[in-house]
């Protein structure tokens, strides 16, 4: 039995305050918030759009992420970003998507609302903002600061409107207000009262565009709606059992085992599996780590990661199970905690090790503090390990920046040997450096070159110091005049693909060496698959099952014929266009030496494809790196121009064996 088609759209003009809520035209073509948001993008690039999946209201695990859309201050550009859970409470307002226009007049807080009757819409203006960032106490008299501090003062204000189980917020931090990189967080609720999980909207400084451009410090939502069509276990497990042979709940355990626990390594999550498998590809102390032989990277692994941080993580979290969801009933249960600190790959390594940080603790307050000022790990991890570098270096006075001299670190080079390294107290130093680089960056003028990111600093420091040309030993991507993005923590040359939206996992970004040609292939084979899941608001630790089936379900529930790859293959391709000609290729002399490196690596590994030998062996460096990124470009273009069907179509077992006949 099908379900009626019905989407509905939340438009609000925030100068005004004017709202209505529209339903959504079936020509219109929307499947979901992608769709949407690139929809209204297009109408107009000031618009910033939020929403959920068709299957928000299903109880199949993984597809209430809430899915944000609009141009992108850091990458310049379109931009799509998410977290987990967030329409879990977002589907009780009532709408699946909503759009803002215009710039309220003084800094405020949305508060939607749906009593079961109809949606609430209202503009409250937060005077005291900079007030409650810098020091705000909760019920209990704990003192937070910064995101955490905002939403709770939100809660204290709002959320008795609500019922305790169905309202949740998400805001910005001070990092929103004064640099392009600033993220939209959002903790999980339970019984009224926030939990140590914190989601976020992290890459493509959405909330500095939530702020900047629209003057809001952030939304909570929340009410009484129910969808009336609300599909349960049993309407959604007869896709599972013809497609899997079996019910959902146990093809999603088996399908991400990897972010739950691997019993064949004894850990689980992205930072116990990646820190596991990483072995001498890590990447630490600002990159440096690549440039080192692979027996002495083999070593560091082994004595600084799986003898001690890695340890750590295993006996604090892995071993008495410390897991939790992202607020929505989810068996994966991907969370990694240790008490209020919550543990994930990217951000523990970037604010860790690339940092020259190898202990729990240090990398604990270090992720913690940039959490609360509203930074993207990943991004903030990068800049503050370049800065480091050149402190130590020299290449430019620390007091000139209001930088602690570099006394005050320990970050000498790559070591291998962790009886040269105190990895309790060195990781302390380096943390509390990071932790102070923050503060002036955010907070002190002498430092506000910075704020424009690693890219616009990087050559404004050259300028300054061409002697010793600062902006070499960085690494970020380059995109427009002057967006950039540090990539995703992964040593392979995929995460430097020149795709119209990077630092997600828009890429292919498996090891081992691919030609360029393959490389721009797979990459816009891995957009329309992702695509896939951010327009069904599904996370994608259940692509496994995800990427062939959601749109089966979603046809079926719907009535509706699409062809999900041809869909969203046509949606990455209007991407592309659009954001076509503002890639530039790698600007730095670290980008030339990762990608070296990585070739030697691949050498060392025994690789037989003779394409590594071509790349590797030439004298220059970056001017080879940046023929290879042309040469993925190249790739890229040639399969955006299509058809659809050069895409192998995602299958399910069932779908496998159909396909031969079986």
């Amino acid at each position: 039995m099908t379900t009626p088609f019905i989407q509905k759209a939340l438009d609000i003009q925030l100068d005004s305050g004017h709202w209505d809520v529209q339903e959504i035209d079936r020509q219109e073509n929307i499947l979901g918030p992608v769709d949407f948001g690139w929809q209204r993008y297009q109408r107009d690039p000031d618009v910033l759009t939020f929403g959920e999946g068709l299957l928000a209201s299903s109880a199949i695990p993984g597809s209430r992420r809430l899915v944000f859309c609009g141009y992108s201050p850091q990458w310049e550009g379109f931009y799509i970003s998410s977290m987990g859970g967030a329409a879990y409470t977002f589907q009780h307002v009532g709408v699946n998507y909503v759009s803002l226009r215009g710039r309220c007049a003084k800094p405020s807080v949305l508060v939607l609302n749906n009593d079961g009757q109809g949606v609430s819409v209202r503009i409250e203006p937060l005077a005291d903002y900079q007030d409650i960032w810098r020091s705000y106490r909760d019920p209990d008299g704990e003192e937070l600061i910064g995101i955490y501090a905002l939403q709770q003062a939100i809660f204290d204000r709002w959320a008795s409107e609500y019922h305790e189980k169905r309202v949740r917020a998400f805001v910005v931090g001070p990092a929103a207000e004064s640099t392009r990189e600033g993220t939209i967080g959002s903790n999980t609720v339970k019984k009224g009262k926030f939990r140590p999980v914190v989601d976020w909207c992290g890459r493509g400084g959405m909330g500095s565009r939530l702020l900047q451009h629209h003057n809001l410090l952030g939304c909570i939502f929340g009410g009484d709606w129910v969808d009336p069509h609300k599909p349960k276990a049993r309407d959604t497990d007869p896709y599972f059992l013809e497609h899997f042979g079996d019910k959902g709940a146990k093809v999603d355990m088996r399908a991400t085992v990897k972010y739950r626990y691997d019993p064949k390594i004894k850990t689980g999550g992205t930072f116990g599996v990646n820190l596991h498998n990483i072995r001498d590809k890590l990447m630490t102390f600002n990159y440096r780590s690549t440039s080192a032989p692979r027996d002495e990277r083999a070593r560091h692994h082994k004595e600084f990661i799986v003898d001690h941080y890695l340890k750590q993580f295993n006996e604090e979290t892995i071993e008495p199970k410390n897991f939790d969801h992202c607020g929505e009933p989810c068996p994966v249960a991907c969370k990694k905690l240790n008490g209020k600190y919550k543990k994930d790959y990217e951000p523990y390594h970037a604010l860790g090790p690339q940092m020259g940080v190898f202990d729990q603790r240090a990398a604990e307050i270090l992720n913690d503090h940039a959490d609360a000022m509203g930074l993207d790990a990943i991004q903030i991890g990068g800049t503050l390990a370049w800065i480091m570098e050149c402190v130590n270096d020299g290449l430019f006075p620390a007091e000139e920046f209001g930088f602690p001299p570099a006394s005050e670190m320990e970050f000498k080079g790559f070591v291998a040997d962790a009886s040269q390294f105190d990895l309790v107290n060195d990781s302390m130093k380096n943390a509390r450096y990071g932790i102070a680089l923050i503060n002036a960056i955010l907070f002190d003028e002498r430092a506000a070159l910075f704020r424009q990111g690693i890219r616009a600093a990087g050559y404004e420091l050259n300028e300054r110091y061409p002697d010793s040309l600062p902006m070499e030993r960085a690494v970020f991507l380059s995109h427009g005049e002057n967006g950039h993005m540090v990539p995703n923590q992964y040593w392979v040359p995929g995460m430097g693909s020149p795709m119209p939206v990077m630092g997600k996992y828009y890429v292919y970004y498996g090891g081992g060496f691919i030609t360029p040609a393959e490389l721009g292939r797979k990459n816009v084979e891995r957009m329309v698959y992702e695509l896939v899941n951010d327009n069904c608001g599904i996370c994608r630790f259940h692509r496994q099952w995800s990427e062939p089936l959601s749109g089966t379900i979603i046809n079926e529930r719907f009535g509706l014929e699409v062809n999900f790859r041809d869909h969203h293959f046509a949606l990455a391709q209007q991407i592309n266009a659009h954001e076509f000609g503002k890639s530039v290729p790698w600007e730095t002399e670290r980008m030339g030496e990762l990608f070296f490196n990585y070739l030697e690596a691949c050498e060392e590994d025994g690789t037989e494809e003779p394409g590594v030998f071509r790349w590797h062996h030439h004298k220059d460096r970056l001017l080879t790196a940046q023929a290879f990124w042309q040469a993925i470009r190249d790739a890229q273009e040639i399969a955006f121009r299509g058809p659809a069907e050069q895409i192998p179509e995602a299958m399910t077992p069932a779908g496998q064996r159909k396909s031969m006949g079986l």
